[in-house]
């Protein structure tokens, strides 16, 4: 059971469930082991050897028939599913949550909304929960290769939908294709209003001044939001018109539920932003943050939410190119979302399961960042001691150059004493 975002959420969950989980993967840590040790699940590096007859093995979607442990698995002829296939047999009232961008949010949300509750929960950041009588599951359902389809939600939340996943996805018509089957297959469905989604009598639409629920901005400022939802004002306190999308999702899949909005209200303090999500960190007179934006719209959200609480303060960006097919074939996009930041560092493409190491291809992502700073370690990276945001944008690694961002800054700040 290699340990990626989802999987390392579904074996949080599966332990609080009761039952015995043990996994394996790479033995490089992409961030999300340290969550799933804290509950003493035993990880393993990759070995054939490690199939025996006493599991039921869960795949991850990111592993081929090739790899070692799958075609031991499939050898020996011992049960197994999928992720998306488990995720799919699982009991409880579904909700899903789907769409390009916003899915990690908004299932956070509606699972802090729903603290206390008899919730199970897997979430993509890694995190995952549950209390052994639950009644809602609640997890993401990505669009990628069509796993999505193996679902029958209960409740459906779509997000906005994009193209993305080139490697798979031919044209923004492929996309709302798969998601009109999702749709198809699910008992309810909350979307903001989208006249490319087939709106069946299931429909709950929110908009702003238009559909089911009509959501009015009433206030921004650098503390958030006060917005209006069919004559109900909440106080929200995120950045970035996205950010009101993901939560009037998020209460909306409340409101299906039969939760009123005294309950709601006094929940919206327990929302907090999931891992790798604006994740600030002040280190002496600087903000680290960490996001894990890899679309040019989610980089674009990103600089307009920080823009909203720090409408002065210069922003340097180190980013991570998540895949050379979505880099290449959003390439003026990405060119688009980057300029809006006062300096770009660019770290060679994060290569995972997905897509191999390949030369020639980073040399035409090179190509395309030509206007920023293309380095291939952080040693070549030049600060200073003046406060900034130093922004670590990606879905791969960058994370990880953090502490040698740290080292550089005390460095300084030693030189200057």
């Amino acid at each position: 059971m290699p340990i990626g975002s989802g999987m390392a959420g579904l074996a949080s969950m599966l332990n609080d469930l009761g039952h015995e989980i043990i996994g394996s993967d790479l033995e490089e840590d992409f961030g999300f082991e340290s969550r799933i040790k804290k509950r003493n699940i035993k990880i393993l590096p990759f070995n054939f050897k490690n199939i025996t007859s006493e599991y039921i093995y869960i795949i991850s979607n990111a592993y081929k028939e090739n790899h070692e442990e799958v075609r031991e698995i499939k050898d020996k002829g011992y049960k197994y599913y999928y992720y998306h296939e488990f995720i799919a047999s699982l009991k409880g009232i579904h909700i899903a949550v789907s769409g390009t961008h916003g899915k990690t949010t908004t299932t956070k949300m509606i699972v802090d909304l729903l603290k206390g509750e008899k919730i199970a929960y897997i979430i993509g950041d890694g995190t995952g929960g549950a209390v052994k009588d639950y009644k809602y599951l609640i997890y993401e359902a990505c669009e990628y290769q069509d796993h999505f389809l193996s679902y029958k939600p209960d409740i459906l939340v779509v997000n906005k939908v994009e193209l993305d996943h080139p490697d798979y996805f031919n044209s923004i018509e492929q996309v709302y294709s798969s998601f009109n089957k999702l749709i198809s297959q699910s008992k309810n469905v909350i979307t903001k209003n989208n006249n490319n989604l087939k709106k069946k009598p299931n429909f709950t639409t929110f908009g702003i001044d238009k559909g089911d629920y009509q959501v009015r901005i009433l206030e921004e400022n650098n503390k958030g939001f006060k917005i209006e939802i069919n004559n109900t004002k909440l106080n929200i306190p995120f950045y970035g018109y996205h950010m009101v999308d993901n939560f009037v999702s998020a209460y909306l899949v409340l409101k299906k539920l039969g939760y009123h909005d005294t309950y709601i209200k006094n929940k919206i303090k327990d929302i907090e932003l999931p891992k790798r999500r604006l994740e600030e960190e002040k280190f002496k007179n600087q903000l680290i943050v960490q996001d894990y934006a890899h679309h040019p719209t989610e980089i674009k959200a990103v600089y307009d939410s920080l823009r909203q609480k720090y409408p002065k303060t210069e922003m340097v960006v180190f980013f991570q190119p998540h895949t050379y097919s979505r880099t290449l074939s959003l390439s003026s996009s990405f060119n688009k979302a980057l300029d809006c930041f006062d300096k770009v560092y660019v770290f060679p493409t994060f290569s995972s399961a997905r897509e191999k190491k390949n030369n020639i291809l980073q040399k035409q992502v090179d190509e395309i960042f030509k206007r920023y700073i293309n380095v291939k370690s952080f040693e070549e990276v030049i600060i200073d001691n003046k406060a900034k945001i130093y922004l670590f944008l990606g879905a791969g690694s960058i994370g990880s150059y953090i502490a040698k961002l740290k080292m550089k800054i005390m460095k300084i700040i030693n030189e200057n004493d």
